[in-house]
């Protein structure tokens, strides 16, 4: 939060003051703040979209292994009438039962390959939702590494750089989690180099852009990377750990003292700088 509002928002305003002040239409318009909203935008409408086809994809392998359940519960009652040594005892609603000496292996040779079945669909889910996740948390983690890439002082960049690493430590965990439960281990390998892609884009733009090209493409880049890091600070840090019961005091505590030890930093590093 501190990194966003205090370091790449005011820098976002720097770059494009000049090409502001070029254009009567937006003079007095806030374009930094707004890109940097629209930032914040992009990776929210990622997410929604990544979540609204996973739990679209859910819900139809919900209602296909629903329908396989029941044909197959068809089919075992069929050849369980057609038998005189078998008998029906009790059906119940997830499954069928069967009280019968000879028929009691069958059932559960039957239910074996109803849960394998549906084990199977399962992991098919489990890896698409892995993949998605992925190309959403690389998204904005390229522009996160741009954030870093644009920066022209080296202690900006060790800033930045702490502030990603402490936010991916909890991502990564996560997501290496999800991945080796998909059995899609290689893929991190994909996120592991997201950040650095973006810091090698943001480079390349500082160091060959040309002109006020470069200076409104960084100034661009700079506010959506700063939309970026809102949106992690408040859409995926602050909701899931404020969400939980235990300690909330402690942990507003200490959000007020990381806010703080932050802007102490950023206040001696521009009172040095002047």
């Amino acid at each position: 939060m501190a990194t966003c509002l205090l370091d790449l928002l005011p820098e976002t305003i720097e770059a494009l003051e000049p090409h502001i002040k070029e254009s009567t239409k937006f003079e007095h318009y806030p374009v930094a703040q707004f890109i940097m909203i629209m930032g914040l935008m992009l990776m929210l409408t990622v997410e929604q979209c990544v979540m609204t086809y996973q739990e679209k994809r859910e819900r139809i392998n919900h209602d296909s292994n629903d329908m396989m359940r029941l044909e197959a519960i068809k089919t075992e009652r069929t050849n369980l009438s057609s038998k005189d040594d078998f008998r029906i005892s009790y059906i119940s609603s997830s499954g069928v039962g069967i009280e019968d000496h000879a028929g009691e292996k069958k059932s559960k040779d039957f239910e074996s390959c109803v849960t394998l079945s549906v084990k199977n669909s399962e992991t098919k889910s489990s890896t698409l939702r892995s993949i998605l996740l992925l190309v959403a948390l690389s998204l904005h983690s390229i522009f996160e590494g741009i954030a870093g890439g644009l920066e022209k002082q080296t202690t900006d960049v060790v800033e930045i750089f702490i502030g990603i690493s402490i936010h991916k430590v909890i991502v990564a965990f996560s997501l290496g989690m999800a991945l080796s439960q998909s059995e899609q281990i290689r893929s991190i390998v994909t996120f592991a180099l997201a950040s650095p892609i973006g810091m090698v884009i943001g480079l390349l733009i500082v160091e060959y852009g040309q002109g006020t090209t470069s200076s409104l493409a960084e100034g661009i880049l700079q506010g959506i990377a700063c939309g970026t890091f809102l949106y992690v600070t408040f859409f995926e840090i602050l909701q899931h750990e404020l969400s939980k019961p235990d300690i909330r005091l402690i942990k507003t505590l200490f959000l007020f003292l990381g806010f703080i030890c932050m802007s102490g930093l950023y206040f001696i590093h521009d009172h040095d700088e002047h």
